[in-house]
């Protein structure tokens, strides 16, 4: 059955680590609003696959499209792809010396071209929605890891991406916090 709507479109993508055909022959259609779950072993290309998506890894053959449009090399539209393509990563990613609001802030602003007090007033919005209202003045330090994990799907979404990708969102974290990041996804989903 054809996707109605798709979203993101890769067709006979295949991707080498030297020798290790990491990728190989993968065709998969998202459509819009579809919620999809790679799961595999270690090593079996996840994250690879996620990373190709957003370009942080080039492909050797097939080909990639976002929204009917084939990924771009280099330049002004690779930059325009990966603010419409939010990555949640294991490793947080949160810069240390800024608080939470700003981490949330800072790439609207300096790739949206958004007023501080919008960007602002967005953050504080997103963090609500994630459940860390209270934290924005804290550093990332000061969070548990699940909170530094919302703080980075904050993030994300601050973008107002029209993809969402998480590679290995809950990896790095205690058992306990791993339920509060799933329940931040789920509810994201719907």
């Amino acid at each position: 059955m054809a996707v109605v709507d798709p979203l993101i479109e890769l067709r006979d993508v295949n991707k080498h680590f030297g020798q290790l055909h990491v990728l190989r022959d993968i065709n998969l259609t998202v459509g819009r609003g579809e919620v999809v779950v790679v799961i595999g072993p270690s090593g079996s290309g996840k994250s690879t696959l996620c990373r190709t998506v957003n370009r942080l890894e080039t492909i050797e053959s097939g080909t990639i499209t976002i929204d009917g449009e084939p990924l771009p090399a280099e330049g002004k539209g690779l930059a325009r792809l990966r603010a419409d393509v939010g990555m949640v990563f294991q490793s947080f990613n949160l810069f240390a010396h800024r608080t939470v609001l700003d981490n949330i802030s800072l790439a609207p602003r300096k790739v949206r071209g958004r007023r501080k007090e919008e960007a602002e007033r967005r953050s504080r919005e997103l963090l609500d929605r994630v459940g860390l209202a209270s934290q924005a003045d804290k550093y990332p330090a000061q969070l548990s890891g699940g909170q530094q994990q919302r703080v980075a799907i904050a993030r994300a979404l601050a973008m107002e991406p029209k993809v969402m990708l998480f590679d290995e969102p809950t990896s790095a974290l205690d058992p306990e916090m791993i339920n509060e990041v799933l329940e931040v996804m789920q509810q994201l989903a719907r």
